[in-house]
């Protein structure tokens, strides 16, 4: 397939009017709100207009000022009366012109517990699915979870996509382990609130603290297949524009702030790139073709410049997956942009990492990379990121490349040791093999003291399915009264980990944060019972870390922990044992005692035989011995006597 059959389309589908009362579009009363407007544009705000006619303004200033191709109002669902619905979906219908300019129906789902994603309809009559009741502000309701969500509009029978936006916000974060790969088929990378490809990315956003592991990568490095797209989430009426008329005061009374905030402001600071845009290649500007380009995945974002992006991988088209039965098949990626101004940088990204960065001179730049690596994971994901040199970049949705059988090491026993047999088409480098006469994957029992004590560290690790071998389960509590708990952990020889935030208080500034480096050293700062808003009930909160091993080398972590000040000593526990000295060490895998093989490289097909020990062994570790769609797996087998 080629883009030549395709029609490049860009919109904003993320907006708000006044029928949202954050949205502050011309026709709302400023005068007692604490902002600052544009002076160029005071008349324009204080002309009299009923709120509903800014529905109106959205719409014509993107069709008419802007040179949008498509646009959407997803005013906020609590806010809106079934009549108030009713109203916009009128709006949106009388504003769609087939072949000229495209409206889809949308609201935004306002979710606080679970994260914001805004829901997008093929139909032009769709139902109303609010997160918590109407008029009930979702700060201090749970409400209805994603999964209601999803059922919901899958009962309803309508066509609906929806697409979770800023996800790293402690104000709102998403809640990622929740996922439809049916409903959720984009996440928007780029809003005026900055960028959220990647923790620490440029311009990522300075108005909330943001959680490390909740961005757009660490999304799609959970296996979920997400395209990219930007949004506006503008509240001025000014969609997919630079123009930001009006900053509104961000904080009321004294806040206070996280030890590990990185930022603060008083106000909303606005992305200075403006609002995202998302560019769709449709074969037609109509509702449905629209919709089936968001929904194919055949989309990419903008911010500061409408940039032309095309990205194929072996003639693939993004947002589209790809499956190779042959390991030695090379990867061809292909990138044409033309710019606004000079392209600065053209990456490629694989799986969370750039493995290919070239510099423009113009304002088009073309690159042709041919990777031949052989596949480490089964689960890979590509995507283009463009930065001009004043800024402007786009992100190209992912294209997945996934494998089939690229090999596994088999352990049998034979009278002469043991036979390791790959039967897979990869070789396997640097194998190693450890006989050990207990389990070497550490378990530990979940301390009863953590119901009968008030306050205290408590510590413990469970076995895992799936790709993760261990979680290890840290919580601080204290019920009585608000303690504070601040400290760090490092994980060493573990090959992954992903950390979960449990029971956090959600709030911009000042609620329960942590530090992730991606590189073994996790850092927290959380305070059970603070009760900072209606959503903030928890006297038990912590982190889960769930790690991956290899089992040939002796993974642990050292943490140190801090209760008001102070080092919990008689208030710490590892399992149903007391610490007795902090910071201490705590075995994830124990290699001691085992016995351990340099095999050096199994290859593809190959076989080799290793002599079992004298002693009595019980159990085989082999590693590398398998790809999943992680990475490279152990194999650990039970040896039987024969």
């Amino acid at each position: 397939m080629s883009y030549s059959r395709f029609k490049l389309l860009f919109g904003d589908i993320h907006g708000h009017s006044n029928c949202s009362p954050c949205g502050v579009c011309r026709g709302r009363d400023l005068r007692n709100v604490d902002c600052y407007l544009h002076t160029s544009v005071i008349g324009d705000y204080s002309e009299a207009e009923n709120p509903e006619e800014s529905v109106d303004l959205f719409y014509q200033r993107a069709k008419d000022e802007f040179n949008l191709d498509f646009a959407s109002l997803t005013d906020h669902d609590f806010y809106l009366s079934d009549e108030m619905w009713r109203f916009l979906k009128e709006k949106t219908s009388d504003w769609y012109s087939p072949g000229k300019f495209t409206t889809l129906q949308a609201y935004e789902w306002t979710s606080y517990a679970y994260g914001h994603r805004n829901v997008y309809f093929l139909d032009d009559d769709p139902p109303l699915f609010r997160c918590v009741d109407y008029g009930v502000s979702p700060d201090l309701q749970r409400g209805m979870t994603p999964q209601d969500l999803w059922r919901n509009l899958e009962n309803s029978g309508v066509r609906a996509i929806t697409i979770p936006h800023h996800p790293s916000l402690t104000q709102f974060p998403v809640d990622w382990s929740f996922f439809n790969e049916k409903f959720d088929r984009l996440v928007e990378v780029v809003s005026i609130w900055g960028a959220f490809e990647h923790y620490g990315n440029p311009f990522q956003c300075v108005t909330s603290d943001n959680l490390p592991g909740f961005f757009a990568v660490d999304a799609l490095e959970r296996g979920y297949r997400l395209g990219f797209i930007g949004g506006g989430d503008t509240h001025d009426c000014f969609p997919g524009s630079r123009f930001m008329a009006v900053v509104k005061k961000n904080s009321w009374g004294r806040m206070m702030v996280n030890s590990l905030t990185t930022g603060y402001a008083e106000y909303f600071l606005n992305n200075p790139l403006g609002a995202g845009v998302a560019g769709v290649y449709a074969t037609e500007n109509t509702r449905e073709a629209v919709f089936e380009a968001l929904y194919s995945r055949r989309a990419y974002a903008v911010v500061g410049a409408r940039i032309k992006l095309r990205f194929t991988l072996n003639g693939y088209l993004m947002g589209e997956e790809v499956t190779l039965n042959d390991p030695c098949e090379p990867v061809v990626v292909q990138a044409y942009v033309e710019g606004e101004g000079r392209i600065d940088t053209l990456e490629i990204v694989k799986n969370g990492r750039v493995v290919h960065k070239i510099y423009g001179t113009s304002d088009t730049v073309s690159v042709k990379f041919i990777e031949d690596e052989k596949p480490r994971r089964l689960y890979n994901y590509y995507y283009v990121r463009v930065v001009q040199r004043d800024g402007a970049r786009a992100w190209s949705s992912p294209i997945w490349v996934s494998y089939e059988d690229v090999g596994e090491v088999k352990i049998e026993r034979s009278p002469s040791g043991v036979l390791l047999h790959n039967g897979g088409r990869v070789s396997f480098k640097h194998l190693k093999a450890a006989f050990f006469r207990v389990h070497p994957i550490v378990e530990t029992d979940r301390p009863a003291e953590i119901k009968s004590r008030s306050r205290g560290v408590f510590l413990w690790i469970e076995r895992a399915d799936g790709p993760y071998d261990i979680i290890l389960r840290l919580r601080f509590k204290s019920s009585d009264k608000p303690a504070n708990f601040r400290g760090s952990i490092i994980l060493k020889y573990v090959e992954e980990y992903r950390v979960d935030p449990v029971g956090f208080a959600i709030i911009k500034y000042g609620g329960d944060l942590f530090r992730d480096d991606y590189e073994g050293t996790v850092e927290w700062d959380i305070t059970p019972s603070s009760h900072l808003n209606g959503l903030d009930i928890h006297d038990v909160k912590g982190l889960d870390f769930h790690v991956r091993l290899n089992l040939v080398e002796e993974a642990y972590a050292i943490i140190d922990a801090f209760m008001d000040g102070k080092r919990p000593v008689g208030e710490t526990f590892l399992g149903s044992k007391l610490v007795d000295e902090i910071p201490f060490k705590v075995h994830l895998c124990n290699v001691s005692g085992s016995r351990m093989l340099e095999v050096g490289t199994l290859r593809a097909g190959g076989r080799t035989t290793l002599t079992s020990p004298r002693d009595k062994w019980r159990f085989l570790a082999v590693y590398p011995a398998a790809i999943d769609e992680r990475g490279f797996r152990w194999c650990l087998e039970e040896l039987r006597d024969t």
